[in-house]
């Protein structure tokens, strides 16, 4: 039964005006708000607090906490109500099949043509060991993790993963639903400690400028990604080198070109060959997305600047393949795509994983990488999903639990540390966006989300600004209602609410979008990823407590781009522009067991060989030596796919336990 006190607080925030109704008068049975409920839960207890409230403002003052449950709850139920969608001219994230030549039709006249893709290469096969044991054991089923493991079992090696988490269907996802903005908030936040699923572990990050951003499933954090498919550039391993700053990478762009060009074929990626900031090479295999009517406006004011731009490559197919279906341009990829579309390594790699003989199992949250007398890893403790201890024992151990969690790993196991740099120079890629309002109709809730279109304009170190390295810029959607009205919360309440709402949605909702800004992140040692002494996840484990700060030079970095990323919104033609500060969100984990030639100044060698431990592999976005400013999951994938090449070429070399 609808509380009576709701009515009054709700009409305060969202009142009627000329042409759309109140908030009850939009709810008038109150079933938009227990279904708004139902999708946040976790919200009730401060909205009970809210009713008891003589008036809104008073509350927003007095009880933050409980203003903000009544304000999401209150938009969540209006903004559901399809009545009210159809008045502000919002179709939902719904499926938006493109038109046949929708990619072509938004390029015309912008970019050259592209050559045809080259032949795929052939699988290396090669005959392992088969005797009880697994020559192979993989710990997380991730990007990495799910390409370490195809290639070992297409090689002919046995191979067992162990996976804390477990398979997720098309129809689990938010994207499709109404209480699709609500249910990101909560169930399908992006922050496990919000997210709070039995699978997850919570993260200590009292100490932390930024929190984590990572997903534990098959398929891991690409269940959770935007599907941008960017590679670094050749200068982006030769930072020290060619710019006084960081470090080089033990490997160059070179070595791993490769590796960059099969992935791109396994992950079945959408896009378009030459661009000018990358050396000549295969473009990705399958025709572009479109970049829509947001990415050609971008791309119109970034020419006029003379400023570089390129379409994004996408892990996502603009064609149908085995196991995907083509983009459907939802819009929301970063909450798993619910039309099966998005290559997350479920989709792409696991399948093949499989059929090659890999065995896969979920629910196994690993606490200790187990050893013998000879300083050779033998395996793992796991837990299972009814908290029993389980042992699996293997020749080879690789690691592919992310920046977070191979640290930790190694923290639980006492391993690989004789450098003191297990856990230390963690990047995570500090985010903030530029949002440009424009006077015109741009359905900027169509997808894909990843990025239509990407700059690297500045994405090098200039010595006038003042700081190293830069940033690559993306164009991305704003989502519906709530995601658009996200951006005005630091606006005073008579600005913000009230009459003002209709207004804010009015200019923004679909009229918008982000120049989205994500710095390079250079390590430094005082970021770090230790075990805390008091928090542990469900099976009694140390969690993993996080110190991290944005230091100067970034957070001028950051400063310096959003004025340039001003700049291109108005030479298209924005008639305001939003700063929006996502920095709190840890997109990217990256650096904890860097990668060397050294032993003394890093955790691996270059092919992700653990120097303390000659069986043991790290594979994940830990060995990266720096961040490079791009979106990090296909150069995670191609490093891990270079590292197994070589392990399976020099196999029988390989030091194992008796």
């Amino acid at each position: 039964m609808r509380d009576p006190h709701l009515d009054p607080l709700a009409d305060a925030l969202i009142p009627a005006t000329d042409g759309m109704p109140s908030a009850s008068e939009a709810d008038s049975t109150g079933k938009w708000t227990e279904r708004a409920l139902a999708a946040r839960p976790d919200l009730a207890p401060a909205l009970e607090r809210a009713l008891a409230a003589a008036d809104v403002e008073s509350l927003q003052k007095d009880d933050q906490e409980a203003f903000a449950a009544l304000a999401e709850i209150v938009s969540g139920a209006y903004y559901m109500n399809v009545k009210v969608r159809k008045r502000v001219g919002y179709p939902g994230q719904k499926s938006n099949p493109p038109f046949p030549d929708e990619a072509e039709y938004y390029l015309e006249g912008l970019l050259p043509e592209h050559e045809e893709p080259l032949p795929e290469r052939q699988a290396i096969r090669a005959r392992g060991k088969t005797d009880s044991r697994a020559n192979v054991l993989v710990i997380g089923a991730g990007a990495s993790g799910a390409v370490a493991a195809k290639e070992l079992a297409e090689a002919g090696f046995s191979v067992v993963c162990l996976e804390q988490g477990g398979w997720k269907n098309a129809s689990d996802f938010p994207g499709d639903k109404l209480e699709f903005e609500l249910l990101v908030g909560k169930e399908w936040n992006t922050n496990p400690n919000v997210r709070g699923w039995r699978e997850d572990y919570p993260c200590e990050t009292s100490e932390s400028e930024i929190d984590p951003v990572m997903f534990n499933a098959v398929g891991g954090s690409t269940i959770h990604f935007g599907a941008q498919w960017a590679r670094m550039r050749p200068s982006d391993f030769r930072t020290r080198s060619l710019e006084g700053v960081g470090d080089d990478w033990p490997i160059s762009y070179e070595e791993l070109l490769p590796s960059y060009e099969q992935l791109d074929l396994d992950m079945n990626v959408s896009g378009i060959g030459g661009d000018p900031a990358y050396p000549p090479g295969a473009p990705p295999p399958l025709p572009p997305l479109s970049i829509g009517k947001i990415g050609r406006k971008a791309a119109g004011g970034m020419n006029k600047l003379g400023w570089h731009w390129w379409p994004a490559a996408h892990a996502i197919p603009s064609q149908a393949t085995a196991t995907q279906a083509p983009c459907a341009r939802r819009g929301t990829c970063m909450f798993g795509c619910p039309e099966g579309a998005k290559g997350s390594t479920d989709l792409t790699i696991w399948p093949k994983a499989l059929a090659a003989g890999a065995k896969l199992v979920t629910g196994a949250r690993v606490r200790e990488i187990t050893t013998n007398g000879n300083g050779l890893a033998t395996g793992a403790l796991w837990i299972d999903r009814d908290g029993r201890e389980q042992r699996a024992e293997a020749d080879v151990v690789v690691l592919a639990a992310n920046g977070v969690g191979t640290p930790r790993l190694l923290h639980l196991s006492g391993l690989a540390n004789s450098s003191g740099l297990v856990g230390k120079r963690l990047m995570l890629h500090p985010y903030m966006s530029v949002l440009g309002v424009y006077g015109e109709d741009l359905e900027s809730w169509l997808g894909p989300w990843g990025t239509p279109l990407l700059s690297l304009q500045f994405a090098d170190t200039d010595e006038a600004r003042g700081f190293p390295r830069g940033a690559q810029w993306d164009v991305m959607p704003i989502g519906g209602p709530l995601m658009s009205l996200a951006r005005y919360d630091a606006l005073l309440f008579e600005e913000r609410w009230g009459p003002a709402v209709h207004g804010l949605v009015e200019k923004t909702l679909g009229r918008a979008f982000d120049w989205g800004i994500g710095i390079e992140d250079l390590p430094s040692e005082e970021n770090v990823v230790a075990l805390d002494p008091a928090l542990t996840d469900s099976d009694g484990i140390a969690a993993p407590r996080i110190h991290y700060r944005i230091d100067d030079d970034a957070r001028a970095n950051l400063a310096w781009q959003i004025e340039r990323a001003k700049e291109a919104h108005e030479a298209a033609g924005a008639v305001e522009t939003v700063v929006t500060d996502w920095s709190q969100w840890g997109w990217h984990l990256l650096g904890t067991c860097r990668m060397g030639d050294d032993p003394a100044t890093s955790v691996v060698d270059r092919f992700g060989r653990a120097h303390d431990v000659p069986n043991l592999y790290i594979v994940d976005g830990s060995v990266f030596v720096t961040s490079g400013p791009q979106p990090p999951t296909a150069t995670i994938a191609a490093n891990a796919h270079r590292c197994v090449e070589h392990l399976i070429e020099t196999a029988s070399l390989q030091a194992v336990p008796a």
